[in-house]
């Protein structure tokens, strides 16, 4: 049975853009915060580089990096390298932002998610702290 959530307007956004709202999504977006934390939201500001390769689930982080920076696909700013490594990093001159997708989380959402709690488990993700779902390094200055 499908388990209805009360989504914030970010995510509501989020899921009219994509066509619905999983835990992918939710990871792309996640990315997307710490990238704009570290770079500032200007547009053209920094570049993000994932391996998280064209298909889905994984591509849906794709879509959470696009509603999440001022980066797209379109205006080239997001490039989409490799398959299937849940990872993605900015740059903004000498500066790097490495975020790598926990395999724990990983493990979690490719064996707990259903149709009818994707939902849920993806506002878990949006609530959970940053550094229990991900791995990050920061080079440079």
């Amino acid at each position: 049975m499908y388990e209805p959530v009360n989504l914030n307007a970010e995510l509501s956004a989020a899921k009219r853009f994509h066509g619905h709202m999983g835990p992918y999504l939710v990871v792309g977006m996640r990315m997307g915060r710490l990238f704009c934390q570290a770079f500032g939201e200007a547009p053209f500001g920094f570049r993000i580089h994932t391996s998280v390769g064209l298909q889905p689930p994984f591509s849906c982080i794709i879509d959470g990096l696009q509603v999440s920076t001022p980066g797209t696909i379109g205006n080239s700013m997001i490039r989409v390298e490799g398959d299937f490594a849940l990872a993605a990093w900015a740059q903004k001159d000498d500066r790097r932002l490495d975020v790598r997708l926990r395999e724990e989380v990983r493990r979690r959402i490719d064996t707990e998610t259903t149709r009818e709690n994707e939902e849920r488990i993806a506002a878990e993700l949006w609530e959970a702290p940053a550094e229990d779902l991900f791995d990050v390094v920061r080079t440079g200055p």
